[in-house]
């Protein structure tokens, strides 16, 4: 192990992560893999670092979402994106059911958590676009490839923004709302649809009218495997700087092509462009996040990945790896994805994801 010349005046904290990182080299190196050394002047991780906690994501996996809730937080994150699911809160056309949202917003509280609620009628975890049963049965939610368009849809989508966000304003805990999740994104997994700039203009716009004095506006944006250079990626990216407080970046590094065993990987122009990126957000005066990091298998054709105990597209090392990479880029905070999955993988007995976990936030 290759020391620093300035060991002899490291902190504890700091003497551990350097040590931890040459440990998680050697283990590395055996994979073919490297890991960056941390900046030994940079604030511990555990204040960059947060995560986006999906109870349906825990319905997926079988997983009760309060036990789960309370295990992710004592994992130590201070900062955590949760989910407005429309699906949830308006099960019927004129009823409104907060109980999990506030039961969230409430434990966070307790907490000392900082939290960013996604609002709207895309968010995070499949299928993204959460109507309820009665808005589908009612109105075409699935062939329109900008579903605004429609203005009974958008008009509903308005009229339940500003009940929530008019609900959940005073809950201490929220210091940030994410305006829809990646409006701007066409993906196949949301069948190519997606929202218009004028609209989620409207949405901020009423968002920002109703929250209270200090909470900021997130809006999130993909960018494109292998190489970065989606043009739709930089149309978002210029869309997201005029209406934003702060930009997050869903950032993954290894997703299957399609339907094959194939799998597209991040190229040296990927990161380049989250540089060039980053760069523009300095010179803008805005938040510079990245929304969600890699942190759980994404294989073809498996919603939840879990038939494997280890999976080509994502390990803890490679999660390391990520953090690394976007830290060192600039990006504050880092917030990772997938912690269902890590517990899920905890209650079958297999801690090597919580294990990895919680030794980056000790860092």
């Amino acid at each position: 192990m290759i020391f620093h010349r300035a060991s002899r005046n490291l902190t504890r904290r700091q003497f551990t992560a350097l040590s931890t990182f040459g440990f998680l080299n050697l283990m590395a190196a055996s994979a073919g893999a490297t890991i960056s050394l941390p900046d030994l002047v940079t604030p511990p991780r555990s204040m960059k670092l947060g995560t986006t906690f999906s109870q349906l994501q825990c319905w997926y996996l079988g997983l009760d979402y309060r036990e789960t809730f309370q295990a992710i937080c004592d994992l130590g994150f201070k900062r955590l994106r949760l989910c407005a699911y429309w699906h949830e809160l308006q099960p019927q056309a004129n009823q409104f059911d907060f109980s999990k949202i506030d039961w969230l917003l409430d434990e966070s509280h307790r907490r000392g958590i900082q939290v960013v609620l996604a609002v709207g009628m895309k968010a995070p975890r499949y299928p993204e676009f959460h109507f309820p049963d009665w808005m589908r049965a009612k109105y075409d939610t699935t062939s329109a490839r900008v579903l605004d368009r429609d203005p009974a849809i958008a008009d509903l989508t308005l009229k339940m923004l500003d009940r929530v966000v008019s609900h959940a304003k005073t809950a201490p805990a929220i210091r940030y709302w994410q305006v829809e999740n990646e409006p701007f994104t066409t993906l196949e997994i949301t069948h190519g649809r997606s929202l218009s700039e004028k609209f989620v203009r409207q949405e901020v716009k009423l968002v920002r009218s109703r929250a209270q004095a200090g909470q900021k506006i997130l809006l999130t944006n993909a960018i494109t495997l292998p190489d970065g250079q989606g043009q739709e990626d930089d149309q978002a990216f210029r869309a997201s700087l005029w209406l934003a407080d702060a930009i997050g970046f869903n950032v993954y590094t290894k997703v299957p092509q399609g339907a094959s065993q194939a799998y597209l990987e991040a190229q040296p122009s990927y990161w380049k462009k989250l540089k060039d990126w980053r760069s523009q957000l300095r010179r803008w005066g805005k938040e510079s996040w990245i929304a969600e990091a890699q942190a759980e298998p994404w294989e073809a054709n498996e919603l939840v990945p879990v038939s494997q105990l280890e999976y080509p597209s994502s390990s803890p090392i490679q999660a390391t790896s990520i953090v690394d990479r976007v830290q060192e880029i600039g990006f504050d905070p880092v917030m990772l994805w997938g912690c269902e999955y890590w517990y899920w993988q905890r209650k079958q007995g297999r801690d090597q994801w919580w294990l990895a976990m919680q030794q980056l936030l000790s860092l």
